[in-house]
């Protein structure tokens, strides 16, 4: 079990808190639903039962064993003992391509950016994602242009997803019992998403301005590009990144992209 602490897993133990989790999920039996950390089963007992197939991931191999033991009769789910971040996620939902894909979980903290990253490069929409995360992160996932909490993980999710917070959770909900508070975020996909590979460049173009986020977008750009051409593409440049909306980032991005493409 210490193991588990070590890997940042809090245990949920709220039967109020699990059940306002599977509310939100709005599953049905033509869902296959992804958890990411068994942990002692708790929510993946809730999954199997409201669900089509439940897909459940832990690394911890004692905790894959006590579940697997005590929910074997649920013959709708299928563990793997595996690191969820490792896993070829593709392959693995192959086999149930009849059903609607969604996430739910409560997802360890301590590798909460990884796991998000990892949700967004499969280029599978998700029909729904239920996660709980410590409230500190959960508010850069909803962080609006000009807020200072917005991280370029809080761009390229919410061109994808419409996050909403639906739940805040205390900590006396877990044991052990963790030193932050936590959110239950639901997210719906967009009805006409970026593709993958847009997704990709504004991620890369915003990690690389982020790491001078105070600097203006004209200073950002300058070894690049004339800043003169993406202000009268209508991208004020006076801005920092922070401060550019979503669609100024594919904007942005695209300008760039071509500028590679016609130099010599």
């Amino acid at each position: 079990m210490l193991d588990s602490i070590k890997l940042g897993q809090n245990f949920l133990i709220n039967t109020g808190v699990l059940e306002k989790i599977i509310e939100f999920s709005d599953l049905t039996k033509d869902d296959c639903v992804v958890e990411i950390g068994t942990g002692m089963g708790n929510l993946t007992g809730y999954l199997a039962q409201y669900g089509g197939e439940v897909l459940t991931f832990e690394i911890d191999s004692i905790l894959y064993q006590k579940t697997l033991q005590e929910l074997s009769s649920n013959s709708n789910i299928h563990f793997f003992n595996q690191d969820f971040l490792k896993v070829d996620l593709l392959q693995i939902l192959a086999p149930f391509s009849k059903y609607s894909f969604k996430v739910v979980a409560n997802i360890p903290y301590s590798i909460s950016t990884a796991i998000w990253y990892k949700i967004l490069q499969i280029p599978v929409l998700w029909t729904r994602l239920v996660l709980m995360v410590q409230k500190e992160f959960g508010q850069k996932i909803m962080a609006q242009p000009g807020e200072k909490k917005r991280v370029p993980l809080s761009i390229i999710f919410q061109m994808r997803y419409q996050v909403q917070q639906r739940f805040e959770v205390s900590r006396g909900s877990f044991r052990p019992m963790p030193r932050v508070d936590s959110v239950i975020l639901k997210c719906l996909p967009r009805a006409y998403p970026p593709d993958i590979n847009t997704i990709n460049r504004v991620a890369n173009l915003a990690q690389g301005f982020f790491k001078q986020k105070r600097k203006k977008i004209s200073n950002l750009l300058r070894p690049i590009i004339d800043p003169l051409i993406i202000n009268d593409a209508g991208i004020p440049i006076t801005k920092r990144p922070e401060d550019l909306t979503n669609l100024e980032w594919i904007r942005l991005s695209e300008i760039l992209t071509q500028t590679k493409e016609v130099e010599p």
